[in-house]
C-alpha cells in the first residue's frame, strides 16, 4: 500500500516540476507568477512527503514534515493568490488577504527556529508511515491552526473560482471545465478518501496536484481562463478611454485609471461615491434603461473645465435582470479647445486688415480672406484648391517652408508685387497639417530701399571723392570711414586704420580728443575746433575739426563724423596779415603822430595871426583854418579805413537794436528819424565796428538826404527835409534804407570806393568804411533802391540768432 503511495508521489513531484517550467515560460500575465510558485513547492511538498513515508528514522521524518508542512502551506497560499488574479480582483484587496494568511508560513518557519515549539508530539521512535499518523505521535495547536489556514484558503479559492466559473458561461466548454475541476478538485479528493478509500495516509496532496494542473492546462492550452477578466487590465485598465461600472443605486463600484484621471482630483477615488455627484447630468441620459447616444458634457474637475463625449450602456444577468451601466468617457478637451481656438482664428482671419491665406499639406488654397482677394484681383472662393504657385511672380515659383520671404505676387491684371509672406505650420479643422501664410505689401518699402541705395551710394561717392578729409568713428572711437582725402593729408591707407584707434592724435592731446568725442557722442556737435595732429611720417599739421553725432533710426548716438581741413596755409596767411596790421598800425601812428603835430602848429600860428589881421586876411585865415579841419578828418578817416579793415578774430552775440541805437545817439540825427522793422534779434559781430558801420550809414544818409548832393537827388520823403532811416532783416542778415534821392546805378559801385564823394566837403571815406567793415566781418554788402526810392545797403551771410516778434516803428 506505502510502495503505490509513494509512487504516485514521486510521479506528482515530477509531474508538478514540469508544469512549474511550463508556468515560468508564459509568467507574463495575471495569475502565472503564483502558478510557478504553486508548482514547486507542490514538487518540494510531494518529494518530502514521499520521504517522510519511507523513512525510518525519527529525525529524519520530523525534518520532511516539517518541510511538507511548510510546502502545503504555500501551495495552498498561491493557489489562492492565483485564483483572486485570475477572477481580477483588486490588487489591494488581493494583497491583503495573501499576506494575511502568509503569516502561517512565518510561523512554521519559526518551528525550525525556536526548538521549543513543535507540530507534533512525537512518538518514541520512527516508524515507516507518515509521522502524522505514526502510532504515539499527537498534533500541536499549531499544526491545528496551520490546517485551519488551508482550510480558509481551500474555501475561499473554491468560491472565487466558482463565481468566475458561473460568469464564464460564454466560454469554451473545456476552459469551463478546467474551471470547475479546479475549484471542486481538493473537496471531491479529500471526500473520497474520507467516506470511500480508507488509506492511512492523506491524499489532498493529490487534489492540489489535480486542481493546480486543471488551472495551467487551461490557461497555457486555450490561451486564458476567462477572457474577461484576464484581459480587463490590458483592454479596460490600459484603454485610452474612461469606463465607469455603475449599479442600480447609482454607486460607482469600478473605475479604470482612464476615468479616474479624466474625473477625479489628485486625491480622490470614484468607487463608491454616487454618480450623480460626478456627472451632474446623470439623470438626463439614463432616462429609459436604454443605450444612449454619445453626448458632450462639461465638467468641472478640480478647480479646471473639462469636456467629455458620453455613452451609457446598461448590461444585465442572464436572466435579463438590470444590475449595472458601463459609462464610458472620452476626453475631447483638448479637441473643444481646438474648436475654440479654431473659431477664434476664423474671427481673426476675417477681421484682420491684411491679406491672409490657408494651405492645405497639398500646398493649394482652402480659404483666403477679402484683403488678399482683393490683392491678387480675384473674386472669392475662385483660388480654392489651386496651388499656391498660381499666384507667384518670377522672385518664387516653389511652395515657401515656414518662415518669412520676400516674393512676387502675380495679380488678375499681369501686375507683380513685391510682398513679404510669414507662414506657420498650423492644423485645420479636419486634423490635417496645412499652412497659413500673412502677406504684407513691400512696394512702399522697396522703392524706399531703393532710393535709400542710390542716396547710400551718392554719399559714400561724395565722401570719397571729397577735397575734405572725412573720417567716422563708432562709439569706441574705432575707424569706420576714412576717405582718400584722409589718406592724402595723414598718409595712412584706408586699410592701415579701418577697424583701430585714429592714428593720427599726438599724445599729448588724447585726453583732450577723448573728452570731445564723449561730447559729440552725447548730441553735441564741434564747428571750427582748431588743433594740431599728426602725420604718418611724424610732422604735424594744423587742422580745423568739425563733428556732428551719428545716430541710428531710433535716434540713439551710435558714432561721430569728422571734417578735417588742413589750415596750414590759412594760418600762413593769418601770420601774414598780422604782420601787415602790425605795420598798418605803425603807419597810422606815424600818420597819427607825424601829421597832425604839424597841423596844430599851422592851427596855432593862424589862430594867433587872426588876432590882429584885418578883415581881409582873416577871410583867408579862415580859409587856411578849414583847410586844416579838412586835412585833420581825412587823417582820422585813414586811420579808421585802416584799423576797421582787420579781419574780427572774437566776434560776440550782439543785439543788432541796441547797437544801431548807440549809433544813432552818437550821429548827427536832428534832421533824421528811423524806424526798425523785425531786425534780427542778435547777430555774430565785433560791437564797437558794427556801430561805426551804423554810424556811417546814418551820417551819409543824413548828408545827402535832402540837399540835392547825389546827382539826382530829390527832396526827403516828409516833404520837410528829414529823412527816415529803416533797420530791417533780410533772408540771411539786415539792411538799412532811406527814403532820401538814392544812389544812381552806374554810381553805386563808385561811391564805395575810398575818396568817392559829391559834396566838396566830404572825405569820401564814409561808404568804403562800411564796405571794410563789413568785409572784415565776412559779409556781402549789396546797394539797391529801397522801397521809398532812396538808398537801401543789404548785408548778407550774417550769423543770426533768433528773430523778433513784433515790429517796432518810431524811437528806440
Amino acid at each position: 500500500m506505502y510502495g503505490r503511495f509513494v509512487t504516485a508521489l514521486w510521479v506528482l513531484a515530477g509531474l508538478s516540476a514540469v508544469f512549474s517550467l511550463l508556468a515560468w515560460r508564459k509568467r507574463e500575465g495575471p495569475g502565472r507568477t503564483p502558478m510557478v510558485v504553486f508548482h514547486l513547492a507542490l514538487a518540494v511538498g510531494a518529494s518530502s512527503y514521499a520521504v517522510d513515508i519511507t523513512a525510518t528514522a525519527l529525525s529524519t521524518q520530523l525534518l520532511a514534515r516539517q518541510v511538507a508542512t511548510i510546502a502545503q502551506g504555500v501551495v495552498a497560499i498561491t493557489w489562492l493568490y492565483a485564483a483572486l488574479q485570475y477572477a481580477d480582483f483588486d490588487r489591494s484587496v488581493t494583497r491583503r488577504a495573501v499576506g494575511f494568511l502568509s503569516l502561517d508560513l512565518l510561523v512554521l518557519v519559526g518551528v525550525f527556529v525556536f526548538p521549543g515549539v513543535s507540530l507534533f508530539d512525537l512518538p518514541s521512535s520512527g516508524s515507516v508511515g507518515s509521522l502524522v499518523v505514526a502510532p504515539g505521535a499527537g498534533l500541536t495547536a499549531v499544526f491545528v491552526a496551520h490546517m485551519a489556514t488551508i482550510l480558509i484558503a481551500a474555501l475561499a479559492g473554491t468560491i472565487v473560482l466558482i463565481q468566475l466559473f458561473v460568469r464564464s458561461r460564454h466560454l469554451y466548454r473545456t476552459q469551463a471545465a478546467a474551471v470547475l475541476i479546479a475549484a471542486l478538485a481538493p473537496w471531491t479528493i479529500a471526500l473520497t478518501q474520507q467516506y470511500f478509500l480508507q488509506i492511512p495516509e492523506d491524499a489532498t496532496i493529490f487534489a492540489w496536484g489535480v486542481s493546480g494542473i486543471a488551472m495551467t492546462t487551461g490557461l497555457y492550452t486555450f490561451k486564458t481562463l476567462d477572457p474577461v477578466p484576464a484581459a480587463q487590465e490590458t483592454i479596460v485598465e490600459q484603454m485610452g478611454d474612461g469606463t465607469l461600472v455603475v449599479d442600480i443605486d447609482g454607486c460607482i463600484s469600478h473605475a479604470n485609471p482612464a476615468a479616474e484621471t479624466l474625473l477625479a482630483g489628485p486625491e480622490e477615488s470614484l468607487v463608491g461615491q454616487q454618480v450623480e455627484a460626478v456627472i451632474p447630468t446623470w439623470d438626463s441620459l439614463t432616462v429609459d434603461d436604454e443605450q444612449a447616444d454619445w453626448s458632450e458634457l462639461a465638467l468641472s474637475v478640480d478647480g479646471q473645465q473639462r469636456f467629455v463625449e458620453l455613452e451609457v450602456t446598461p448590461f444585465a444577468d442572464r436572466f435579463d435582470g438590470l444590475v449595472g451601466r458601463l459609462v464610458v468617457l472620452r476626453d475631447i478637451t483638448e479637441r473643444k479647445r481646438r474648436e475654440q481656438r479654431l473659431t477664434q482664428y476664423k474671427t481673426i482671419f476675417e477681421g484682420v486688415s491684411e491679406p491672409v491665406y490657408v494651405l492645405d499639406e497639398h500646398d493649394q488654397f482652402v480659404t483666403y480672406n477679402d484683403p488678399f482677394a482683393k490683392l491678387v484681383g480675384t473674386v472669392e472662393d475662385s483660388l480654392v484648391g489651386e496651388r499656391f504657385e498660381t499666384v507667384l511672380g518670377q522672385m518664387g515659383t516653389e511652395p515657401m517652408d515656414g518662415g518669412s520671404e520676400e516674393v512676387l505676387i502675380r495679380t488678375a491684371s499681369g501686375e507683380q508685387v513685391p510682398c513679404e509672406v510669414d507662414a506657420a505650420d498650423i492644423e485645420l479643422a479636419s486634423g490635417e497639417s496645412g499652412r497659413v501664410g500673412i502677406v504684407r505689401d513691400i512696394s512702399q518699402r522697396k522703392e524706399i530701399e531703393s532710393e535709400l541705395a542710390m542716396t547710400t551710394e551718392r554719399l559714400e561717392t561724395l565722401v570719397e571723392a571729397a577735397p575734405l578729409a572725412i573720417v567716422a568713428l563708432d562709439a569706441s572711437a574705432t575707424v569706420e570711414v576714412w576717405n582718400p582725402a584722409a589718406t592724402e593729408l595723414f598718409g595712412w591707407r584706408a586699410d592701415e586704420v579701418l577697424g583701430g584707434t585714429v592714428p593720427v592724435i599726438p599724445a599729448e592731446n588724447r585726453r583732450q580728443t577723448a573728452e570731445l568725442h564723449a561730447q559729440v557722442l552725447e548730441g553735441e556737435r564741434l564747428s571750427g575746433h582748431e588743433t594740431e595732429l599728426e602725420r604718418k611720417d611724424g610732422s604735424r599739421v594744423d587742422v580745423s575739426l568739425a563733428a556732428a553725432p551719428i545716430r541710428d533710426l531710433s535716434g540713439t548716438v551710435v558714432g561721430s563724423v569728422s571734417v578735417v581741413t588742413d589750415i596750414i596755409e590759412r594760418k600762413r596767411r593769418e601770420q601774414q596779415l598780422e604782420l601787415q596790421n602790425e605795420r598798418l598800425d605803425e603807419f597810422a601812428s606815424l600818420v597819427s603822430h607825424d601829421l597832425r603835430n604839424p597841423l596844430q602848429v599851422a592851427s596855432g600860428h593862424l589862430e594867433l595871426a587872426s588876432q590882429d589881421a584885418d578883415s581881409g586876411v582873416r577871410e583867408s585865415i579862415t580859409a587856411a583854418t578849414d583847410a586844416l579841419d579838412r586835412m585833420e578828418t581825412l587823417i582820422d578817416h585813414t586811420l579808421t579805413l585802416a584799423r576797421e579793415g582787420r579781419d574780427i578774430s572774437d566776434p560776440e552775440l550782439i543785439s543788432l537794436r541796441k547797437t544801431f541805437s548807440r549809433a544813432w545817439d552818437a550821429a548827427p540825427t536832428s534832421a533824421a528819424e528811423h524806424r526798425v522793422r523785425d531786425p534780427p534779434e542778435h547777430v555774430l559781430a565785433d560791437p564797437d565796428r558794427l556801430a561805426e558801420l551804423f554810424q556811417n550809414l546814418v551820417q551819409n544818409a543824413v548828408e545827402h538826404g535832402s540837399d540835392g548832393a547825389t546827382p539826382g537827388a530829390g527832396p526827403a520823403a516828409d516833404g520837410g527835409g528829414v529823412v527816415t532811416i529803416t533797420l530791417g532783416a533780410t533772408p540771411d542778415g539786415f539792411y538799412v534804407a532811406d527814403d532820401g534821392p538814392g544812389i544812381p546805378p552806374d554810381q553805386r559801385d563808385a561811391v564805395l570806393e575810398s575818396g568817392y564823394s559829391t559834396d566838396d566837403d566830404g572825405t569820401g571815406f564814409g561808404l568804403a568804411i562800411v564796405e571794410t567793415i563789413a568785409e572784415a566781418h565776412g559779409w556781402e554788402l549789396t546797394v539797391t533802391d529801397s522801397e521809398a526810392g532812396g538808398a537801401r545797403f543789404e548785408f548778407s551771410g550774417v550769423e543770426t540768432g533768433s528773430q523778433g516778434e513784433e515790429p517796432t516803428a518810431g524811437s528806440l
